[in-house]
């Protein structure tokens, strides 16, 4: 026989326990309650450096994921034929400012970014994160140590970082899907 305990807490968690095993609206419910789950929990799509901006949002899941104070489109590939690409600038939260480079398609080819706190560099960076990581301890073990600068290539990707406290900036692309013309200082 099991020894439940007569009063309190954990009384009350058992007799919940109990009451939700024995409902028979509970096996019904779990698909609802499960899609209600993944809907609070899931990420925004959000686009990071080689990743395709989407249409119906634009930027903004990538400024709410970054708790942006504000975004803008700065420059629109639609709105003018002589650029090839857009550039959507987000104030952050601390007054930094992040811009996404994306060609017409939606593609996000480049980011840069200029804050007084290092911005969070998993949603800009996306899929390149990793690589990220990998320079970064790359850089621990070599002979060159430098804390406030990261100068690193990995095959098509380029990230230039550096910083002190207060002010951090760098710039991160993909060589192969710059756009003819594109200008590497726009991004510093």
């Amino acid at each position: 026989m099991f020894n439940y305990p007569r009063s309190g807490p954990a009384r009350r968690t058992n007799q919940l326990a109990m009451a939700a095993a024995s409902s028979p609206a509970l096996p019904a419910m779990r698909p609802a309650i499960l899609a209600c789950l993944l809907g609070i929990f899931s990420p925004a799509a959000q686009a990071g450096l080689g990743d395709v901006i989407s249409p119906a949002q634009g930027p903004v899941a990538d400024a709410r994921a970054m708790h942006a104070r504000s975004f803008s489109a700065v420059l629109d590939a639609s709105a003018s034929t002589s650029l090839p690409y857009s550039s959507h600038r987000i104030v952050l939260p601390d007054g930094g400012v992040a811009t996404e480079f994306a060609d017409a398609g939606g593609f996000v080819f480049a980011v840069s970014w200029a804050a007084p706190t290092m911005p969070d560099l998993a949603s800009l960076l996306g899929a390149y994160k990793p690589s990220l990581d990998r320079a970064q301890v790359a850089q621990r073990s070599s002979r060159i140590r430098s804390p406030r600068l990261l100068n690193a290539t990995a095959g098509d990707w380029t990230i230039v970082s550096s910083g002190h406290l207060r002010a951090y900036s760098g710039y991160s692309y993909l060589s192969s899907r710059l756009p003819a013309g594109f200008d590497l200082a726009t991004l510093r």
